[in-house]
């Protein structure tokens, strides 16, 4: 998680030169939080939210609306008619007007629906088990802690950010030119996007640019 704020901090202008500075107080607010964080994880993890599960979406959905609203984020939901049989997706936006425009992308719902076997979160020493703990539950978790970090460190409302949270990843509702609109729309917005979701023995990064041509 520090370094994915480190990732920010550094793509955010004005922050470079007191980059260190920086790291100590946001390495100190997350070892101080880590367990409060490990909290949201087991409490999110408990709420079922499979794909179908629309109302379990909702609820983990609310849990970090309420969250980011405390921060200062226009959060809002994106909703479909019932034929669609999704959630909808939650949108948090901070519009500091500093650095790059930056989108963090996570998602509610898990492939494990409320008559699948495996619902409860449990803990073995330092490793997590239960639905959607790695895909992604932690992941949005730590997009929430790195917004209280960064809100810590007093740099969060100078930002340009728009966290989504889909609630149809796993199983995509249709059609797709309907539910991902405001993600391609959120995507254009963006000069950079980061992924939370977890990846297993993927240890490069693939770094594109877009072209920009003036007129167009």
């Amino acid at each position: 998680m520090k370094q994915l704020i480190t990732i920010l901090l550094t793509l955010t202008i004005g922050f470079a030169q007191s980059l260190s500075k920086e790291e100590k107080q946001i390495g100190s607010y997350i070892d101080t939080h880590t367990d409060e964080a490990i909290d949201l994880v087991e409490k999110v993890v408990n709420i079922n939210s499979g794909t179908l599960n629309i109302e379990g979406n909702k609820k983990v959905g609310k849990i970090f609306q309420a969250e980011l609203d405390k921060l200062g984020f226009k959060t809002y939901w994106v909703t479909y008619p019932k034929n669609i049989k999704r959630s909808g997706h939650l949108f948090a936006e901070m519009r500091g007007g500093k650095g790059q425009n930056i989108l963090l992308i996570g998602h509610l719902d898990t492939v494990f629906e409320p008559d699948h076997p495996f619902q409860k979160y449990t803990r073995k020493g330092d490793t997590a088990y239960g639905p959607g703990v790695s895909d992604m539950k932690a992941g949005d978790v730590s997009m929430i802690y790195i917004m209280k970090a960064l809100d810590k460190i007093g740099v969060l409302h100078d930002l340009n950010l728009t966290l989504a949270f889909t609630g149809d990843e796993e199983k995509t509702g249709g059609p797709v030119s309907i539910v991902r609109t405001e993600l391609v729309e959120a995507r254009k917005w963006a000069n950079i996007g980061l992924g939370f979701e977890r990846a297993r023995g993927l240890n490069t990064g693939t770094i594109a640019r877009r072209i920009h041509h003036p007129g167009c």
